[in-house]
């Protein structure tokens, strides 16, 4: 009886867990993901001199991008462009210029492309603004100017 009482001490010391116990492990992976959608197209106005079209002149709207981060990614705008024009208007003389404000701020306007980085972030908006200007005015018609905005 005494033979069987210590085997029976020598190996409950060896377990680690008490009799009837297990771990439940769980496993995680999170990858950069970011959505972006173009919430509200901006709207150009003209200043009152003519000399600007832009999303801060006259009835000018900034366009709405919406967009959600999981992971470590950056946001990156392009340097803006003219893509449209009248056909009486000679492109080559206007500056294009961008900014945004929202979830981050760049509020001055900048000829060339921005960028800034996101974490996590639940969905949020940024409102970017773009301007063109033309010392010498614009000829009466429609223009379309973008930027291309990407999240990766």
């Amino acid at each position: 009886m005494r033979v069987g009482c210590v085997v029976f001490a020598v190996l409950a010391g060896l377990s680690p867990l008490p009799a009837g116990a297990v771990d439940v492990t769980f496993t995680g992976l999170v990858v950069d993901t970011c959505t972006v959608v173009l919430a509200t197209p901006g709207i150009m106005g003209t200043s009152p001199d003519g000399t600007a079209l832009g999303t801060t002149e006259g009835i000018g709207v900034p366009a709405t991008v919406t967009i959600l981060s999981i992971g470590a990614n950056t946001v990156a705008l392009s340097a803006p462009t003219l893509l449209t024009h009248p056909g009486d208007y000679t492109p080559g003389g206007e500056t294009l210029e961008i900014a945004y404000t929202g979830l981050a701020s760049h509020p001055l306007f900048s000829t060339t492309g921005l960028s800034f980085a996101l974490g996590l972030l639940p969905l949020s908006e940024l409102f970017v603004d773009l301007k063109v200007t033309n010392p010498d005015g614009f000829e009466q018609g429609t223009y379309t100017a973008k930027t291309v905005l990407t999240c990766s």
